[in-house]
């Protein structure tokens, strides 16, 4: 296909882009689309022209990243001019094939192997924005007109986790001015608005919660351990060792002996009292 005949598939996309979104939003700021927001609708029509069915969601979650008044749009309203851009151009295609009897498709006109996630390398974005620079008017907004090259590595040392397309998103508001750009980066990191690499399109799969009773009884089952043989065991515990009392007889009143023992220890087998055995003494009677 010629170079004039994809600059006509293009207008057309570009045309019925702005028409759509100074219908449905009246108030939006048609400066803000840029190669990659009109790179990323003829990915969708390229995927609306070979399947019947497309991600309106991410579609219009992605356009709500640049017009955040895009959500309200209806999607069937999406879904219906998606469709009707596509058969128009599909229906132009097939008069230029049987015009010059050449077997050309709109695949070939759009880029090949894009896919939703808007994961664009390096090296597609300068050879897209050299077709566009050949085939563009002056009137043109694509991004081609401002590559903001500097300013973009400059934000890009001061906010390293940013990506790219939020950088440039900033900058093509701002107008290239770094200082308004930086302000309007950190106002949208604050408000959430900020985009990130794959945020329009990711799904995001929640995990299952667990309640606690089956938690617990999974805890127990994986780490516990019980002993079923102490179950049948007898446990006898063994007598504490005590040693015999030792029967003790008190001197009382008595002088200690001279080890200075104020006791004596009564062996076994002693019933008789530790007194004196002498008889007394009695007076001699005449």
């Amino acid at each position: 296909m010629s170079k004039k005949n994809i600059a006509e598939q293009e207008s057309k996309i570009k045309e019925s882009l702005f028409e759509f979104l100074k219908t449905h939003i009246t108030e939006a700021n048609i400066n803000l689309i840029d190669e990659i927001v009109l790179s990323y609708v003829i990915a969708v029509l390229e995927d609306v022209g070979t399947e019947p069915v497309f991600d309106i969601e991410g579609f219009c979650e992605m356009m709500s990243a640049y017009f955040p008044d895009f959500e309200s749009i209806n999607h069937a309203t999406v879904y219906q001019w998606m469709f009707e851009l596509a058969s128009k151009l599909q229906q132009s295609d097939s008069e230029e094939e049987r015009n010059i009897n050449v077997d050309i498709s709109l695949p070939e006109i759009l880029p090949k192997n894009k896919s939703r996630t808007l994961s664009i390398t390096e090296e597609e974005v300068p050879k897209r924005a050299h077709k566009l620079s050949e085939v563009s008017d002056g009137g043109s907004t694509d991004s081609s007109c401002c590559d903001f090259t500097d300013e973009m590595d400059v934000l890009q040392e001061m906010f390293p986790t940013v990506c790219a397309i939020e950088v440039k998103h900033c900058l093509t508001i701002a107008a290239g001015d770094i200082e308004r750009a930086t302000q309007i980066l950190i106002d949208r990191q604050e408000n959430g608005q900020c985009l990130s690499p794959n945020s329009s399109l990711t799904i995001q799969v929640t995990k299952k919660t667990i309640d606690d009773s089956e938690l617990k009884n999974r805890i127990i089952e994986r780490y516990s351990y019980i002993d079923k043989d102490a179950f049948n065991k007898e446990h006898r515990p063994v007598a504490p060792k005590v040693e015999p009392k030792k029967l003790v007889r008190y001197r009382d009143n008595k002088i200690v002996s001279l080890k200075g023992e104020r006791f004596t220890e009564v062996k076994k087998g002693e019933d008789v009292d530790d007194i004196s055995l002498k008889k007394n003494k009695k007076g001699h009677t005449p």
